[in-house]
């Protein structure tokens, strides 16, 4: 404990000299501020507190939050990703997602539109974009996801103000703009006994159909046990779900994502196709195999359970949560597309506010 409190004493020290020498030059400052309250922020938490009452005190702020997502995402789909594909599929798209997202496009704006600090929700805006691409989509693609998610983000308004879901929006115009990359040709995760080359690069490409792409095709469900420990096709997110789930339950355990919507959004889809996989058969797949397949855990945890594009109120997660199932369940079985959790989730972001103000309206007449 003493070496730490030296290195965060002398670490606080040196950051204090930096922030001085950055703030009394203006043309450092115009040009390099940005980037080291970025940087700053993430490493310090924020000296701003509340001048006049009422005060709240909570342990939990923004840094924490945000904090408390990365890590989550780390062990949630960054380190098994990295042992099904490889260290060098994984890491470079990473680098790339932050570097062209946060270093470059959230820089350049906060610049432009002299803004006073880089938000800590770039960094995560950033970490899901990887995880919502195939695992061979080029670093290019990687890139251009990234800077249109944040480029969005802050013209919708900025972190806490989003009207949609910024990782999603850029996921859905990389969708309309490139198709053959994003939804044709999922490569199949390394399975066997990993050798060091294995783990550093991966093994060559082997493509083949989704479970959901599958189903619709021939009727044949994949097996649970693969689908929970990540030996079947899919994004880099949902590779296992068994370490989606540990996260998603960590999160909803210290509070920073709330319970009740992924409860609400895997509950309606369990429950809505049960309901029609009796009524019209096999056009609906299994609840179980719902549940398992495709991003839905992983959505369920970490996409619904943002909460600038939810509801606020308690009744209006449980609402966002099953609007979120029901639609899910009617796009992967009525329609041509095998998933259907982005549009599900951004439709909800979309008609979150009227749900809102009508739940304010019914409460307080």
């Amino acid at each position: 404990m003493k070496i730490i409190k030296s290195i965060e004493t002398l670490l606080n020290k040196k950051l204090n000299n930096t922030e001085n020498f950055v703030q009394s030059s203006p043309k450092v400052n115009f040009l390099f501020g940005a980037l080291f309250e970025a940087c700053d922020g993430l490493i310090r938490s924020t000296k701003d507190t509340a001048k006049a009452p009422p005060f709240i005190r909570s342990s939990l702020d923004a840094k924490q939050y945000m904090g408390g997502v990365l890590v989550a995402l780390f062990f949630g789909w960054i380190v098994p990703a990295i042992y099904f594909y490889g260290f060098l599929c994984v890491v470079p798209k990473l680098i790339v997602s932050i570097v062209i997202g946060v270093f470059v496009v959230d820089v350049v704006w906060v610049i432009l539109a002299r803004e006073e600090r880089i938000s800590e929700g770039g960094f995560v805006t950033c970490f899901f974009i990887p995880a919502l691409l195939p695992p061979q989509a080029p670093l290019w693609l990687i890139g251009v996801g990234a800077a249109l998610s944040i480029l969005f983000r802050n013209i919708l308004g900025g972190v806490g103000h989003n009207l949609v879901n910024p990782a999603l929006l850029g996921r859905l115009l990389l969708t309309i703009c490139f198709p053959s990359l994003v939804v044709i040709g999922w490569q199949e995760p390394f399975t066997g006994t990993h050798a060091l080359h294995s783990l550093i690069h991966g093994v060559d490409a082997v493509t083949h159909a989704t479970p959901l792409m599958a189903y619709k095709e021939t009727g044949e469900t994949a097996s649970y046990f693969s689908f929970m420990f990540g030996s079947n096709t899919g994004s880099l997110g949902e590779t296992c779900r068994i370490s989606i789930i540990i996260m998603g339950v960590w999160l909803c355990f210290k509070r920073i994502a709330n319970w009740r919507i992924p409860v609400a959004y895997l509950g309606s889809v369990f429950i809505f196709s049960a309901v029609l996989s009796l009524v019209v058969g096999k056009t609906v797949a299994p609840p179980i195999f719902q549940l398992l397949s495709g991003g839905l855990i992983f959505a369920a945890f970490f996409m619904a359970t943002d909460p600038i594009t939810t509801t606020y109120s308690q009744v209006g997660k449980w609402i966002f949560g099953i609007g979120c199932g029901i639609v899910t369940v009617v796009i992967r079985s009525f329609t041509p597309i095998p998933e259907g959790i982005m549009y599900a989730i951004l439709l909800m972001n979309l008609i979150g506010i009227p749900i809102q103000s009508l739940i304010l309206k019914i409460k307080y007449r």
